[in-house]
């Protein structure tokens, strides 16, 4: 059973990383909108370029969505306290 301290701290953990993960969204939406007006302006009879990294950054965004919203956290405690030791062994 979690504490108080613990289970504030995992929503705080998880707030922000779904904060990050919407910004990161947001500035995919952006470059690919970017993308269509360059391919719009430069050449809008010819081939539809810009489906290839808008596919692209949409399937990594999915796939770094998956950990942020499947309810677990991405980065879990068993790694931090690993990372601790090795620091604390390290330094």
């Amino acid at each position: 059973m979690s504490t108080p301290n613990e289970s504030y701290e995992l929503a705080r953990r998880r707030v922000i990383a779904k904060t990050i993960y919407k910004g990161v969204v947001g500035l995919c939406l952006l470059l690919a909108v970017l993308q269509v007006a360059i391919w719009y302006f430069t050449t809008p009879d010819g081939y539809f370029w810009p489906v290839w990294p808008i596919l692209g950054t949409l399937v990594a965004a999915v796939i770094a969505g998956i950990p942020v919203y499947a309810g677990r956290p991405a980065i879990s405690d068993r790694r931090i306290e690993a990372e601790v030791a090795r620091m604390r062994r390290d330094g």
